[in-house]
Parts: structure tokens; C-alpha cells; sequence
């Protein structure tokens, strides 16, 4: 009997799981980088008060990155075509502490493998930012959704499941 349920229960996983992809779709992640040697542009501001930089960088699915900063902040702002979403409120907002920053070069991006191509439906980045009162960083897997200029900041995992949550955030936005 237990054995019976325990086919069942997979069984119903699968169908649900398989309603969410057509035949020959995988979800997957790939990876691109915001190190300043990859970006296509690079615009230096450091030496003005409150300056800092924007860089473009090439993305997947038609989309670029525009990786910008300043007043010790900074953030990715989407760009689809010639339309650029700005991202610096709902960032600040997912940063949760005082001068939330990109933490590291790395993007990942979710999507969906289908016959050799990729197409991507969001990104998953690392932000850091400070807590005045207890004086220590703490870093958190920001996610946005990628829909060319409706992109938006959709949440934030951070802590031991961070990966897998920020992922799952991620994949439960591609079916809205």
C-alpha cells in the first residue's frame, strides 16, 4: 500500500510538473558576468561627488545589463530593444540595509533550453548591503523578472536555501 502511494504521489508530481513545460523544454540556468573587461561600454564618473560608473553588458534573450552605481550604491537596470527599465527603487527596496551593492560579477540566468536555444524569463543576482545597527553586511539573491519593459524586481531569498528559493521565485513568476 505504501508503495502504491508513494507511485502515486510521483506520478502526480510528474503531470503537474510536465504542465508547465512543452515537449523538449528544460529550465536552466546560464551565467554571464558584469566584470568590467566584458561590458560592452564603460562610462567612469568616480571622480565627480557622488559619482560612480555605468556599464552596459551583453545578456541572453535580447536583453543587456546596465549595471550602474553611485553614492556607494549600485544596481542592474534591464534594457530590451531601445527600452530601459529602471530597477534603483525596487533594488534599494530588495537590498534591505543601508548602501545595498552589486556583491560580485556574476548574473545567472533562468530559462528554458528548447531545441538548442535558450530564452530566458529572469535573473539572478547578489546584492549586499550594511546594517547600522548591528555594523555587519549581509547579502541576499535579488530576482527579477524578465519581461522586456514590464521587468521588474519580483524578490529577494537570502540565508541557507538561498539558491533554491531565489530559483523557485524565479520559475513561479515564468507561469504568471
Amino acid at each position: 500500500m505504501k508503495r502504491l502511494t508513494f507511485c502515486l504521489l510521483i506520478m502526480i508530481g510528474l503531470l503537474a510538473f510536465s504542465g508547465t513545460m512543452s515537449a523538449g523544454e528544460q529550465v536552466t540556468s546560464k551565467y554571464t558576468s558584469t566584470a568590467r573587461k566584458d561590458s560592452i561600454s564603460f562610462k567612469d564618473e568616480s571622480d565627480v561627488p557622488e559619482g560612480g560608473f555605468e556599464a552596459l553588458f551583453p545578456g541572453l534573450g535580447g536583453y543587456q545589463l546596465l549595471h550602474l552605481s553611485g553614492d556607494e550604491r549600485s544596481w542592474i537596470n534591464i534594457r530590451f530593444g531601445k527600452q530601459t527599465v529602471d530597477l534603483y527603487s525596487a533594488t534599494m527596496h530588495a537590498g534591505g540595509g543601508t548602501f545595498p551593492h552589486k556583491a560580485d560579477d556574476v548574473v545567472e540566468w533562468r530559462g528554458v533550453e528548447k531545441d538548442g536555444r535558450f530564452t530566458p524569463y529572469a535573473i539572478i543576482y547578489r546584492l549586499a548591503a550594511g546594517n547600522d545597527e548591528t555594523r555587519r553586511i549581509h547579502t541576499r539573491l535579488v530576482v527579477i523578472k524578465l519581461d522586456k519593459e514590464r521587468s521588474a524586481v519580483i524578490g529577494y531569498a537570502e540565508g541557507a536555501n538561498e539558491e533554491k528559493e531565489s530559483r523557485e521565485i524565479a520559475d513561479n513568476a515564468r507561469s504568471r
